[in-house]
């Protein structure tokens, strides 16, 4: 009995799609998929896409994608056009299922400068880890 060989997708721009976060990228409370949008593909295959958050840096393969398994995702509507990390994007994604957000604030979070405080919301870990923090 052989093996057969698993065919690849092809996927068009506009098409829906989850990207798996490599284990280094991400922290154990993240997800391990992200939704997207494709948005470009190129000459030799490689597919460019985007998330709430902006456009990923890197280009992916067919076979590193999977199908969302949906025809509309809200979220994926409006992609920013800022280049950004799946680093970056796995925690603002698991920040803002959180807390709705993250405040990076480099001081103690006593003001409406904090982005957490203006928002009504306390502060999570991923906000500033270990900087003192008022709005916990």
């Amino acid at each position: 009995m052989s093996k057969g060989r698993k065919k690849i997708k092809e996927y068009q721009i506009g098409d829906l799609i989850r990207v798996a976060v490599p284990k280094i990228d991400r922290f154990s409370v993240d997800r391990s998929t992200l939704p997207c949008k494709i948005m470009e593909k190129t000459e030799n295959n490689k597919y460019s896409f985007g998330s709430k958050f902006g456009i990923i840096e890197v280009y992916y393969s067919a076979s590193e994608l999977e199908p969302l398994g949906t025809e509309t995702f809200p979220e994926l509507e409006v992609i920013p056009l800022n280049k950004i990390s799946i680093r970056k994007v796995a925690r603002l994604q698991n920040a803002g299922l959180v807390s709705g957000g993250i405040c990076n604030c480099k001081g103690e979070c006593n003001s409406n400068k904090c982005r957490c405080k203006k928002a009504g919301g306390d502060c999570s870990s991923r906000c500033h880890c270990g900087r003192s923090c008022q709005n916990k």
